[in-house]
């Protein structure tokens, strides 16, 4: 019995032994967090305002550069438009039909050997031309294209503006003769000033488009589309002021004065 004592005596000595043992080992393999309040402070760099002298400097600097960078947008621009140009006007010159309706094959063999020198030029020496150098070099080949678009443009509008001035012609007699029967007091006097224009613009248009079907599609044209258009207005006012003529009134009936007996 002493024996059994003894054991279990050892036994609870060696548990209690183990849980101490334990204990300080999970207390070592515990973290102390230490938490400390920092305090931080911003420092402002004390910022004075410019002075008179300085803003003007400022803006002067500003103003240059300004200057300087629109003084390349505007070389780009030229440049690009000249070597724009050059491009397109070649294609126009050898594929557009109504292009080559209104020039010579002469006139378009100078013009594409011209625009082809251009093109070189601008390859060798045109990135160190300077702005103003670059559109004389435009305005060099427009002087002679212009006037090619210019008679291409009318070649194709022309026929059209005449064609409606002919309808517009037609439109204002039946409205005329139309405004005759409804409104009994008109005269000649008063139609007159429509079919005077209507006249005019009959007689201008004969005229014109005989001289023009003469006239070489190469040379400038008699009359443009524009002109034919600028006859429209006069015509439709006059037939607004026709349409406001009032009839007159009635003349006013004597009376006969009694006689005083």
């Amino acid at each position: 019995g002493d024996a059994k004592d003894k054991k279990e005596k050892k036994k609870k000595k060696e548990k209690k032994k183990k849980a101490r043992t334990k204990k300080v080992c999970a207390m070592k393999d515990e973290k102390r967090v230490r938490r400390v309040a920092l305090q931080v402070a911003a420092e402002t760099p004390d910022i004075k305002p410019f002075n008179a002298s300085q803003i003007r400097e400022t803006r002067h600097v500003l103003d240059e550069y300004d200057e300087r960078e629109a003084a390349i947008r505007e070389r780009a621009s030229a440049f690009n438009s000249l070597e724009s140009y050059i491009y397109v006007t070649k294609e126009k010159l050898e594929d557009k039909p109504e292009l080559k309706a209104v020039t010579t094959q002469e006139m378009r063999d100078e013009f594409i050997e011209k625009l082809s020198a251009m093109s070189a030029w601008l390859d060798d020496d045109g990135w160190e031309a300077s702005t103003e150098t670059l559109r004389e070099k435009l305005f060099e080949l427009t002087s002679v294209g212009d006037p090619m678009f210019f008679r291409m443009k009318q070649q194709l509008e022309r026929p059209e503006a005449v064609a409606k001035a002919n309808e517009m012609l037609a439109v204002v007699d039946a409205a005329v003769a139309n405004l005759t029967k409804k409104m009994s007091w008109l005269n000649e006097s008063h139609t007159q000033m429509v079919t005077n224009k209507t006249d005019i613009l009959r007689g201008w248009l004969a005229n014109v488009t005989e001289q023009q079907e003469a006239q070489p599609a190469h040379e400038d044209p008699v009359f443009t589309a524009d002109e034919v258009y600028r006859r429209f207005p006069a015509i439709e006012d006059a037939l607004k002021r026709l349409q406001r003529v009032k009839k007159p009134e009635p003349p006013k009936e004597k009376k006969e004065k009694k006689k005083i007996d």
